[in-house]
């Protein structure tokens, strides 16, 4: 049994991908099958096939548009507020620019918590996010005028969200970005991305840090061939992904922050590749939803 009294058996992670590409949302109709948003993950604990009412939300890129109506409609069918607790990894404007279109953020009702890694002070990431969040950026201010638990967290430590036990850990990436460990009876997820392999410390850190999880999300932003002439980017490639996983026995990874510039025939011959050397990988499709049970990870 777990602390909770619940069966470990009947405990389930449902991670649904609202958008999987960096950089930049496209929506070009070449990209339609893997999907043009930026990055938005949900993650959500499942008993006896039940969901949580609370959502565990990691960035608000552009996805994050779809997975507010999501939220909210299923809170209206249930009459119940909207709920999430939102993990931002760092604040590029990729991760960030669904906030404004964020149904919950316009409903007074809703239980909503942030937290972000980069500021010891949370007031730093709620004016930043305001700031963007409003004129001249945006003609109205939904940050302002929801009512949201702001809180900050040093990578490394670890903490609470919508149930779940999450370690943090610092990425390699420009300005700072936080990595993600979701622990659950059912099995680990961890989210790491951005971020830049190639510094022995790190890279070693970060290692240990996904050992043996069933899921694996992972920043492929390149091939090995176009790492030397983006050093200093903040982005590994997707052989980098596929050498972690085998070397950390992660169960399964998904690839992803897929360039804007890559359309679907591209993303397909790398994914190609990626699965001739291991079956563990796959490349990230908007839409896609897993389940962790039992330490293994399937696609739903």
């Amino acid at each position: 049994m777990t602390p909770d009294g619940s069966d470990p058996a009947s405990e389930t992670l449902r991670l649904t991908l609202w958008g999987v590409g960096g950089s930049a949302p496209t929506g070009r109709a070449a990209r339609t099958g893997f999907g043009g948003d930026t990055i938005c993950f949900e993650i959500r604990r499942e008993r006896a096939g039940v969901p949580d009412p609370m959502a565990l939300v990691i960035d608000l890129g552009s996805g994050a548009r779809d997975l507010g109506k999501a939220l909210s409609r299923e809170a209206a069918e249930a009459g119940r507020p909207a709920e999430a607790e939102i993990l931002i990894s760092h604040l590029h404007l990729d991760h960030i620019v669904g906030a404004p279109f964020f149904a919950p953020f316009y409903q007074t009702d809703a239980r909503l918590a942030l937290r972000c890694g980069l500021h010891a002070d949370p007031d730093e990431t709620r004016e930043a996010l305001r700031t963007f969040a409003s004129p001249p950026y945006f003609p109205i201010k939904p940050l302002g005028a929801a009512h949201v638990a702001w809180a900050s967290f040093a990578p490394g430590e670890t903490i609470e969200a919508a149930g779940l036990t999450v370690r943090t850990i610092a990425l390699n990436h420009p300005g700072g970005c936080c990595g993600f460990r979701i622990e659950s009876p059912a099995g680990d997820i961890c989210v790491i991305g951005d971020h830049e392999a190639g510094v022995p410390e790190i890279d070693a850190a970060v290692e240990a840090f996904v050992d043996g999880a069933a899921l694996m999300l992972f920043d492929a932003t390149y091939c090995d061939s176009e790492l030397h002439a983006h050093r200093g980017w903040g982005h590994s490639s997707w052989q980098q992904g596929v050498a972690l996983t085998r070397a950390a026995g992660v169960g399964r990874t998904l690839l992803y922050h897929h360039q804007p510039e890559l359309d679907d025939a591209q993303l397909m011959a790398r994914e190609e590749a990626a699965t001739a050397i291991s079956d563990r990988v796959s490349f990230a499709r908007q839409g896609m939803t897993w389940r962790v049970t039992n330490g293994k990870a399937g696609r739903a």
